[in-house]
């Protein structure tokens, strides 16, 4: 009797040690980039400054693999000229499934990356952080 209800319970461990190594697979599986056909004067392709005057970056992600994926967040690090963090910012896709080959817009807004802070940046890192399973 004990082996017959050990089994269903191994099963279910096994299941649970399986998921987040498919999602970890899916991750690898998005691609994520700045949009650089959006340019706004004086700024770098991609990015612009909203009314309450934080950086912003408009990205898209796209999805590389061969099955539907849930939203994807991604994370964002902005730099000086010497390497030295300025700020970072998360964001997430706002469409609830993105099929294979689709894309989809992110907009990371840096709270903390305003006034003169806004002209030290001179570089960028966007990274998908996470992917969630089809709902």
């Amino acid at each position: 009797m004990k082996a017959a209800t050990a089994l269903p319970i191994v099963a279910i461990m096994m299941l649970g040690v399986v998921d987040p190594a498919l999602a970890g697979d899916l991750k690898d599986q998005v691609k994520v980039e700045v949009k650089s056909s959006e340019v706004h004067e004086g700024m770098a392709p991609g990015t612009f400054v909203c009314a309450e005057g934080h950086l912003h970056i408009r990205g898209s992600v796209e999805n590389l693999a061969d099955a539907p994926v849930g939203q994807v967040k991604v994370a964002g690090t902005v730099f000086d000229a010497d390497g030295k963090v300025l700020g970072t910012a998360t964001a997430s896709t706002k469409q609830p499934v993105l099929n294979p080959k689709d894309k989809a817009d992110v907009n990371l807004e840096f709270l903390t990356v305003t006034g003169s802070k806004i002209k030290q940046v001179k570089n960028q890192e966007l990274t998908v952080v996470a992917v969630g399973p089809k709902p």
